[in-house]
């Protein structure tokens, strides 16, 4: 694995020893922080709209039901946890989208009642053109503008809200820009401040990744960019899943 730092950080303790929550945690990367979290011996709270169609079951495993851009829900969900993942996610659409936003106010709100510090939430390479751009003409110039500022351009920019509003806490957060993510496994993550070239992250690695930020103090209070290198998807097979089925 490869990162960049700018010197130590103080931060919290680590939370491992607590509760850790998961927002959206029905979605192909919320099943796969849960079930690592699991793996690793962690006590995990899922939340997720539809607690009874959530499909993994588990001694250390809470199920919180409800929309978390609800403040009341949410507060009920950080509750006793001593971190927290969103890997919140929105289907692209022409409409307006807010849930990443929303959500983020309602996290931020309970956070800072509740004193809970760690909180790591997932956005997007995408967000930011400098972190996207890979040096390849198709990716680029069709594929990124395609998915930034025509199919995706709502949900980005609902992204870029939610990062602000994090970024202006003085909570211990870490914001994660994957690229592209795929169901294809990937092998090992690379991370790297802001920016890290790599066109696909797996959804096992932006995981693990994911869960070692619980007791990593490299990325706090900073963006992390997380790739899988080496990882090859066909771009066609990208454009149809993230364009086409929608």
């Amino acid at each position: 694995m490869s990162n960049g730092t700018e010197g130590p950080i103080k931060a919290s303790p680590p939370a491992q020893a607590g509760r850790v929550l998961v927002l959206g945690a029905n979605g192909p990367s919320g099943r796969l922080v849960v079930q690592q979290a699991l793996d690793r011996g962690l006590t995990v709270r899922a939340s997720t709209r539809r607690p009874a169609a959530f499909p993994i079951e588990h001694e250390r495993l809470e199920l919180a039901g409800g929309d978390a851009t609800d403040p009341a829900v949410t507060d009920a969900a950080v509750s006793g946890c001593g971190a927290v993942i969103s890997v919140i996610g929105s289907a692209y659409t022409r409409k307006p989208v807010s849930v990443y936003s929303a959500s983020a106010r309602a996290l931020i709100a309970a956070a800072e009642t509740l004193a809970v510090r760690r909180v790591i939430v997932v956005t997007s390479a995408e967000v930011a053109p400098e972190s996207a751009h890979q040096g390849r003409f198709v990716t680029d110039r069709i594929v990124y503008p395609l998915l930034r500022y025509v199919v995706g351009r709502t949900a980005y920019d609902d992204m870029t809200r939610m990062e602000h509003l994090i970024r202006t806490t003085a909570l211990d957060w870490t914001i994660v820009r994957p690229p592209g993510l795929t169901d294809t496994p990937g092998t090992g993550y690379a991370s790297s401040e802001t920016h890290i070239a790599g066109t696909y992250c797996a959804r096992n690695d932006l995981a693990g990744f994911l869960l070692d930020q619980l007791d990593d103090t490299t990325y706090l209070r900073k963006v992390a960019a997380v790739a899988s290198p080496g990882l090859h998807v066909s771009t066609i097979q990208t454009i149809r899943r993230e364009v086409l089925k929608r």
